[in-house]
């Protein structure tokens, strides 16, 4: 302030320090104030706090994409390739949630801004991710029958097909393989059959759209999910009506890449199948056969080798073992590579795999390569795109099926092989040898087969709670069967062909799926957890086939290669195409995780049905009532950690076993004219399948009640569920009335709905943490299955023994003459009645007799015998862990069922030189208490009343189906070589078999009673290494 201004123009020294003294004291009071507003707006502002951290699993490996957020807040971050974190919150004493799939969720309160150091503890099962229909959800959460088989449980079975690796470890699903061919499928049953004409196997879900599970490398399988009851399975409609598998593939993780090998070298051996007779045994039972029609034993052996050339090989001790020269050593081999690696925005997996299966014969190969990628990138916090794919090349080469009932039946005598090792056509006269399929250029079957699947998807997350996904899928199918049957191939030939001759076969097929998925979450509350989902989903099937086959080819080494080379042509080819449209919606709530709600309702509509038939709609519902969250439980819990009771009712719908056009009809133009008189005229002849324009759907009613206890902290876990399933309105292909005509001289058919089955019964699943210690562990499950299934009505309400369906029993009923015995000497008087003698088979009879005290037996002897179904089904596994060792063993058992044992009735009870079975125990005056009836009783086997009566058989077994040794490296030696984990393992499976009957000692009932292509034992090292 200029002072001397002041002073100058007058004014007082006094006035103005009482002006400087006012003005300084305003000031002073104005920058009181000023400061205290600023501390007040500095104490209003947020605390702003950086946290810092990172998260590790239990074995201290980082992990990449764990959700960490802000407990009541919409703060939050996720993990990067290094498991760390940052964040911000408003102030210290914040609450943290951390969350991972497959690790428990954890909240920790943050009180310091040092880094957190934070480690995730694997889920308990409750907490486990359960995938459902068009969904996941906690195990804790479920309302339906759903069992689940995590990648671990896979892998310790080292097999090329995955739902063989499943046998026994699902209650409910009856997995058998009848057959020991190279790169043989399984047979899949879920609760039984329902359904008589129509579709009983389940729908495979690979990664959210239908596939092929035959095409899958195991070792790329995450887990695998069984929706059992209707309440889990309506939401697929008609597809799902007999349950779904829903197998999810393995995906790309952030972080480091990671690099899988798996591989392992199988031998295949020591099938449980018969040999034929050689040598004395051979010689004994044709004297015996001579016996009985002479009254006394050949004087010479020409009365037994009646044809020169026989006499003569076997008095050059020419004996052959033709199972012996059929059969060789199997060689299985897989390997399997897969890389998995990523950023925070792109995750890629690939896998690259090639399986060798060498069979029992020579010309039986089965090879397959395959490539799998599954590749997903986020664009933004909104949109994310995907894709899977899955590229599948397979070539196999298949020997005849009839190849091990002649090895089994043929005289074993000449000789096999020429001087030069060469396989003789006709080893002695009048004789073929069984090898002759193997004969160069006389016998091909070979499929090469492409499968393509592959789906697209976008995810679309605009708000928390809400998402939508669309999924378009595709699977391509290119199929070429060739098979070329030369003079002295002993194959049954190509119907309609005269030898030599040669057919292909390409197959194409097709299959489209557009999905898409609308999901909204949210909460009201803290108590009250509502999920919708909106599903429409979309369907389009194409298959077409070429067929061309000739005859009377000059050259062999042509094989199918050059038809046009062969006379009398057939060509033909065919096209179908079906298509479906869905509509699904369901709505879940959730109370407090105490009370589970879960209404679902599909809308089907499918080509193949009659119009205005061809939609339907499947509602379901669930209940579950988690028992152990209520107050009044509370005492018991130091017991019983948990307890859920479910009630789920349903309804699904098969369309399936109708073809394309099944409810149309048909017809073509006749190949010949058909005379009238002298004067030929062309004709149009109708299709055998004639049209029903009221065709709809085959439907199941299905009521599932569970219950789901944990005890002593999750250590033991049970499940338990029972259902009904009342099946009605049957897809059945009928038989028409003669009087209606016939198409090629066989009547007239037509699907109708008609008929009804019923299926009922209880599984149990129990899982025990027996040991659970640092250097030993020890854990069991097993599994149990009992279910009783049959027909409720049929057509004319009768049974229908043509077909072999009747009232109260199951479908696979076996009705034929019953076996009692064989008539002994001491009864010869009663036999003859019968028409019998001594030595022959005793039949149950209807008990009648005509007016002179005899009986004759015949077809209305027939009885009901017994099912295929087997009272029970279970499985035993036991895996322990002790240091870097870990061994499990795994028992399946599978009982009350009957088989139709086709090696029985290979015996041979007659003169002819047919051989026979070297287990066949047949009847003989010395020895009264054999199985088999006297040899030279009958002429020939297909003529002789209740010969077949001999191959009904208890068929309960029990087996060991795996037993596994493994050792991992320590890590810190295998780090040293630059490896993360290295295993290596050894495996028996099938390595032993208990059957209830005797009769089976060298079968194994799994086959259900082939004489072809027995199962095997196998022997296999393998090593999982991890780069």
């Amino acid at each position: 302030m200029n002072y001397k201004f002041i002073i100058k123009n007058g004014i007082r020294k006094g006035a103005i320090c009482g002006l400087l003294s006012v003005i300084t004291s305003f000031s002073a009071q104005l920058h009181a104030i000023t400061a205290h507003r600023n501390l007040l707006y500095l104490q209003q502002q947020p605390r702003v706090v950086d946290i810092r951290g990172t998260i590790f699993s239990n074995d201290d490996e980082p992990v990449v994409g764990a959700t960490i957020q802000v407990k009541g807040k919409n703060i939050q971050a996720q993990s990067d390739a290094e498991g760390q974190f940052s964040l911000q919150i408003d102030q210290l004493g914040e609450t943290l949630v951390i969350s991972y799939v497959g690790y428990e969720t954890q909240e920790i309160e943050v009180t310091t801004v040092e880094p957190l150091q934070i480690r995730l503890k694997p889920s308990g099962v409750l907490d486990e991710v359960v995938v459902v229909g068009y969904g996941v959800v906690k195990k804790r959460d479920l309302t339906g029958a759903v069992a689940s088989v995590k990648s671990e449980e896979i892998m310790r079975t080292p097999t090329a097909n995955v739902m063989d690796a499943l046998q026994g470890k699902v209650s409910g699903m009856d997995i058998m393989k009848s057959s020991g061919r190279a790169g043989a499928n399984v047979n899949v049953a879920l609760r039984g059959s329902r359904s008589i004409y129509g579709d009983n196997n389940p729908l495979y879900i690979i990664d959210g759209i239908p596939g092929d599970f035959s095409r899958l490398n195991p070792s790329d399988i995450a887990s695998i999910d069984v929706l059992k009851d209707a309440s889990s399975t309506a939401i697929y409609g008609s597809a799902g009506s007999n349950g779904v598998v829903i197998i999810t593939t393995k995906q790309g993780k952030a972080g480091k890449t990671v690099v899988d090998f798996d591989s392992y070298f199988g031998y295949n051996g020591f099938p449980k199948y018969p040999h034929g007779m050689t040598g004395d045994a051979y010689l004994n039972l044709k004297r015996e056969a001579y016996r009985t029609q002479n009254g006394n034993y050949p004087e010479f052996l020409n009365n037994i080798f009646k044809n020169p050339a026989h006499l003569e090989a076997y008095e050059q001790g020419k004996w052959v073992d033709w199972v012996d020269q059929v059969l060789r050593d199997g060689i299985q081999q897989n390997y399997s590579l897969a890389v998995n690696g990523g950023t925070e925005k792109t995750n890629a997996y690939l896998s690259l795999n090639f399986n060798d299966e060498q069979g029992m014969i020579k010309i039986d190969r089965f090879k397959k390569y395959a490539v799998r990628t599954n590749v997903d990138h986020k664009i933004s916090s909104v949109f994310k795109l995907g894709t899977n794919l899955q590229l599948t090349h397979t070539d196999n080469d298949q020997a005849a099926q009839n190849i091990f009932g002649n090895a089994l039946t043929f005289l074993p005598l000449g000789d096999a092989f020429d001087a030069q090792g060469n396989i003789q056509h006709i080893p002695v006269d009048g004789v073929t040898n069984p090898l002759s399929d193997q004969i160069k250029d006389q016998y091909v079957n070979n499929t090469l087969n492409t499968y393509f699947s592959g789906n697209g998807f976008v995810d679309i997350t605009p708000m928390e709670g809400l998402s939508f996904r669309s999924i378009f899928g595709a699977i391509l199918g290119s199929s070429r069967t060739g098979r070329y049957f030369g003079t002295q191939s002993i194959a049954n030939p190509e119907a309609g062909f005269r030898v030599p001759a040669a057919v292909i076969i390409n197959d194409r097929n097709y299959d489209y799926r557009w999905e898409n998925i609308l999901t909204y979450a949210f909460d009201i509350q803290d108590d009250h957890h509502f999920t919708v989902t909106g599903v429409t989903s979309w369907a389009k099937n194409q298959a077409e086939q070429a067929y061309a086959g000739a005859s009377g080819f000059d050259l062999d080494s042509y094989s199918f290669h050059n038809l046009s080379a062969g006379t009398n042509p057939i060509i033909r080819s065919s096209y179908i195409r079906s298509q479906s449209m869905s509509y699904v919606g369901r709505f879940n709530y959730n109370y407090q995780g105490k009370y589970l709600f879960s209404l679902s309702s599909r809308w089907d509509g499918v080509s193949r049905l009659s119009q205005g038939n061809q939609w339907d709609v499947f509602p379901a519902g669930a209940f579950a009532w988690r028992i152990s969250d209520e107050k009044f439980f509370m005492p018991l819990q130091a017991a019983v950690s948990d307890l859920k009771l479910r009630v789920g009712y349903g309804i699904t719908g098969n369309s399936g076993g109708v073809g394309a056009y099944g409810t149309q009809a048909g017809g073509f133009n006749a190949p010949r004219p058909v005379g009238f008189g002298d004067t030929p005229a062309p004709a149009f002849i109708l299709n055998q399948q004639l049209a029903n324009n009221a065709l709809g759907w085959e439907k199941s009613y299905t009521t599932n009640i569970g219950l789901d206890a944990s005890f002593l902290n999750q250590r033991i876990n049970l499940t338990v569920d029972w259902y009904n399933a009342d099946t009605k309105d049957l897809l059945y292909l009928r038989d028409m009335p003669a009087s209606l005509g016939g198409s090629w001289g066989a009547p007239f058919k037509m699907w109708q709905n008609v008929g009804a089955t019923v299926n009922r019964g209880l599984e149990i699943l129990l899982t025990t943490k027996n040991i659970e210690r640092d250097n030993f562990s020890w854990e069991t499950t097993v599994t149990f299955a009992a279910n009783r299934e049959r027909i409720v009505t049929l057509p004319g309400n009768k049974d229908l023994i043509s077909t072999g369906l009747f009232l109260g029993h199951p479908i696979k009923t076996f009705f034929d003459y019953k076996y009692l015995g064989i008539w002994q000497l001491e009864e010869e008087e009663e036999a003859a009645r019968y028409n019998s003698l001594p030595g022959d088979i005793k039949l149950a009879t209807d008990g009648t007799f005509r007016e002179d005290g005899t009986h004759a037996y015949g077809a209305n002897d027939k009885m009901i015998l017994g099912s295929a179904v087997p009272d029970w089904t279970g499985g035993l596994q036991n895996n322990l862990r002790y240091k870097n060792w870990d061994a499990s063993i795994f028992f399946t058992a599978r009982w009350g069922q009957m088989v139709s044992s086709n090696l029985i009735t290979r015996y041979n009870p007659t003169t002819a030189d047919g051989n026979s079975p070297d287990d066949s125990d047949y009847w003989t005056p010395e020895n009264p208490g054999a199985y088999l009836p006297r040899p030279g009783l009958h002429a020939t086997a297909s003529g002789y009343i209740g010969f077949e009566s001999l191959k009904y058989v208890d068929g309960s077994y029990f087996k060991i189906r795996n037993i596994t040794l493994g050792y991992t490296l320590p890590e810190s030696i295998a780090k040293r070589a630059a490896m993360q984990r290295f295993r290596i393992y050894a495996t028996a499976n099938n390595g032993f078999i208990w059957t209830k009957s005797d009769l089976l000692k060298y079968q194994d009932p799994e086959s259900n009673g082939s004489d072809n292509f027995p199962l095997t034992k196998q022997f296999v090292v393998g090593l999982n290494v991890t780069f």
